[in-house]
């Protein structure tokens, strides 16, 4: 018997949402974590997991657009955080800890800036999935992205078009990363 393995195509977000819920164990990181809701009624739908220490894990997601993934997903966050005591009192397997979620932005692609948010938080974690067909059965690839080294050790280059007091401007570029799109200039501006 051979395998027959071709790249699937991009799927709809219902059918993602059912594979990142197959591959949650990969998302947090161990198998001791759980699901507490499969589709949150917040913008875009995320799916919050437990991970074996108890804290949420928010999976924000999107089939083709990784910046509408991490703009949904940190909208969702706040509104996480801003109701964390409910959302803990809620949810069991949390033990009504008061923990923070942890972001989990999936998309086929990176978002813009992804390394300059990676090194500025922990609380982010940035995944690129792959549609992989094996003998004509759908699976996930997923490959989280790493900060770089030299991104967090980099001085950031200032822009001549922004003021040197710009809270952008003092993370380092990464040229085979994008910068941040303007819907993103625009949200972190505004928080």
């Amino acid at each position: 018997m051979s395998l027959k393995i071709q790249q699937g195509p991009i799927p709809t977000a219902e059918q993602l949402r059912g594979l990142l819920i197959e591959a949650a164990d990969q998302l947090i990181d161990g198998a001791d974590g759980s699901l507490l809701e499969p589709c949150l009624q917040l913008e875009g739908a995320p799916i919050l997991l437990c991970d074996a220490t108890l804290h949420p894990v928010l999976v924000s997601f999107d089939p083709s657009d990784s910046e509408a993934a991490l703009l949904k997903g940190l909208r969702a966050t706040q509104q996480l955080v801003d109701g964390l005591p409910w959302v803990n009192h809620l949810y069991q397997p949390l033990q009504a800890r008061h923990n923070p979620p942890r972001l989990v932005v999936v998309s086929n692609s990176y978002p813009p800036a992804a390394q300059a948010m990676l090194c500025a938080g922990s609380a982010l974690s940035l995944v690129r999935y792959r549609i992989v067909q094996i003998s004509g059965e759908n699976g996930l690839w997923l490959e989280p992205l790493q900060p770089t080294a030299d991104a967090a050790s980099t001085p950031p280059r200032k822009p001549e078009t922004e003021t040197p007091s710009s809270p952008l401007t003092r993370f380092a570029s990464n040229d085979l990363l994008p910068s941040l799109s303007e819907a993103e200039k625009a949200f972190f501006e505004g928080a």
